[in-house]
């Protein structure tokens, strides 16, 4: 091996070496950075806060799912995102209150 050879297999391991410090160093970083992210949201799930954003979240969840018996394009958002909505529930909904008062009326004569 020539002197010119051998200078660039070390120069290029030691390249190599102090990359893969550097990665080490990195991902040590990372990890305690996502540990404290994850106790923040934890302490946010926890609060009062977080139980008010889970039943808002709820809460809207309800009227997009009820906007979507009469919007396709809401049906097809909700669809996206894995939220399955079918479109003919919403008309036997409607009717089945309709028949019972008069069922209802029906058995009290």
């Amino acid at each position: 091996m020539k002197l010119w050879q051998y200078t660039t297999c070390v120069v290029l391991s030691t390249a190599c070496l102090g990359l893969s410090a550097v990665i080490i160093y990195t991902s040590k970083r990372n990890m305690a950075l996502q540990d404290d992210v994850q106790a923040r949201q934890q302490q946010l799930n926890n609060s009062i806060l977080g139980q008010q954003s889970q039943q808002i979240a709820n809460s809207i969840l309800q009227d997009m799912a009820a906007s979507a018996t009469k919007s396709d394009k809401m049906r097809a958002l909700l669809a996206k995102h894995g939220y399955n909505i079918p479109a003919a529930p919403a008309a036997s909904l409607e009717e089945k209150p309709a028949e019972k008062p008069v069922e209802k009326s029906k058995e009290e004569k």
